[in-house]
């Protein structure tokens, strides 16, 4: 860790509050996981998930293609439609590319799975995936069936798939494929929050892939953004770090709002509570006070 998140953690002691999550969530008991297990599962999802190099070279190059095509179309009831018009386009050389995830991100994932959180997050996955294996509509070394990708484009599912996203940053695409940055480190958010690699995979997953009650039907927006604010925070709880409580900016458009979590309201600029205990705005280049909090009333 470097010498500016060293800081942090010094001029920003915390108190670790108690984990949202349990360890048992979807049924999975960590303690029921040992080391080698989870080392087998994680080898599971890069085999099954993760886009490879030596895809494309063999018998599976071109059911992947045939999965990035579908992937680039939404479902929908045009669904087979779009896919013929799609597939003519990709016929002519404009077919969309796909590239295989940095080696930082497989070993993000190997130590992710160790994690008590993320060892069962895994697990889950795995789980959750056999049931559309038996379905038929993923082979087991994880290429999409017909019958899979038809199931797509009428909604029943988001099939799960890890790509790298080059220099650009994590994200879900509507399709349900994980792409990550070559480049996969700590991030400084603009709070001067610090995130981990760890966090991000237990937020994107959780929130993004697996079915989860309380983020299922919502849109990218407040709502979801504290749900996926509380999911990083419990994984840097566990690796012991501080808790992201804090976010500048809005998933919605709304830009220069911090969303507080601890009272899951919005204010104006960047907030902290004082020496005193009140919620004052800061200035995030001098770091300042400007003046106490203003909540944004929406």
């Amino acid at each position: 860790m470097n010498n500016q998140a060293q800081n942090y953690f010094i001029v920003h002691p915390f108190t670790k509050p108690p984990v949202i999550s349990n360890y048992d969530d979807f049924g999975v008991k960590s303690t029921e996981l040992s080391y080698r297990q989870r080392k087998a599962n994680v080898e599971i999802v890069i085999k099954r998930f993760f886009v490879k190099k030596h895809m494309i070279d063999n018998h599976m190059g071109e059911a992947l293609k045939r999965e990035l095509i579908a992937r680039s179309v939404n479902s929908g009831l045009d669904f087979d439609e779009r896919l013929l018009e799609a597939e003519e386009l990709a016929d002519g050389g404009f077919g969309p590319e796909l590239s295989a995830p940095s080696n930082k991100v497989e070993d993000a994932f190997r130590k992710y799975g160790q994690t008590e959180l993320g060892a069962v997050v895994l697990a889950r996955l795995i789980e959750w995936d056999n049931q559309y294996i038996n379905m038929g509509w993923r082979e087991i070394d994880g290429t999409l069936t017909e019958e899979g990708i038809r199931s797509y484009g009428q909604g029943k599912w988001r099939p799960f798939r890890v790509a790298s996203n080059g220099m650009g940053s994590d994200a879900v695409t509507p399709s349900g494929m994980l792409v990550l940055p070559d480049d996969f480190h700590e991030e400084y958010y603009s709070t001067g929050d610090i995130s981990h690699p760890f966090a991000i995979l237990h937020h994107e997953i959780k929130a993004h892939v697996l079915p989860l009650k309380e983020a299922e039907g919502l849109v990218p927006g407040r709502k979801m953004e504290l749900i996926c604010v509380r999911l990083e925070s419990e994984m840097l709880w566990e690796l012991g770090l501080p808790g992201r409580q804090l976010n500048w900016g809005m998933d919605d458009g709304t830009l220069d709002h911090t969303l507080h979590e601890p009272d899951g309201k919005y204010y104006h600029g960047l907030v902290r509570y004082n020496g005193d205990g009140l919620l004052i705005e800061i200035d995030p280049e001098s770091g300042c006070t400007i003046g106490l909090a203003i909540e944004c009333i929406q």
